[in-house]
């Protein structure tokens, strides 16, 4: 289960939308949307926003559940930057899982059509995920994704909260193997600036 479980952690892939979420420019999406949804292919500005906002290096400490199905010390650096022609916030997360590196990138989108945030991951253990959220209600996000490993695919819940900006974002992950019907919670971890 230690590939599985490495994806359950990288859905870290967070704090992209955690310290922003701008509201949407109702102009700038009727322009898209007369335009057949092509607009005048600039990024959306809900990217730019975000990034400047989350962009920097952000240190992470918690508990993640290792190969062994043990809650164990997690540490981590998650860096943030706007990447592939401002139409992406590009996370890289490197950690400690107990005694056993991890890495994963990230990146974060905003679908103007949709008014959804998508995201597409891919992690050291081999695995990848895709997803989406409706972004940002009460300082809180969640993001459900479909991740893809050895063990097949499986159902994520990735949840972040920036309620409370001098405790961190705090964020949690788990994971379904029956369609939804249990979740196991996998990690827990509190990012800072």
């Amino acid at each position: 289960m230690n590939t599985f479980l490495r994806v359950a952690i990288a859905m870290v892939g967070m704090t992209g939308l955690a310290a922003a979420q701008p509201k949407t420019d109702p102009k700038a999406s009727a322009a898209d949307s007369k335009a057949g949804g092509m607009g005048d292919m600039k990024p959306p500005p809900e990217l730019a926003a975000m990034a400047k906002a989350a962009a920097g290096t952000w240190n992470c400490k918690g508990q993640g559940m290792d190969h062994t199905q043990k809650m164990v010390d997690t540490t981590g650096t998650m860096k943030i930057k706007l990447d592939v022609a401002n139409w992406w916030v590009h996370g890289t997360f490197e950690s400690k899982m107990g005694k056993e590196p991890f890495q994963f990138e990230s990146f974060t989108t905003f679908d103007p059509a949709s008014k959804k945030w998508k995201r597409v991951m891919v992690e050291s253990g081999g695995g990848w995920s895709t997803g989406e959220s409706d972004g940002m209600k009460d300082n809180k996000i969640d993001w459900n994704l479909t991740s893809h490993s050895a063990m097949g695919e499986v159902m994520f819940r990735d949840h972040e909260d920036m309620s409370d900006p001098k405790a961190g974002v705090k964020q949690w992950g788990e994971f379904s193997m029956d369609k939804g019907k249990t979740w196991t919670k996998v990690y827990e971890l509190t990012c800072k600036k």
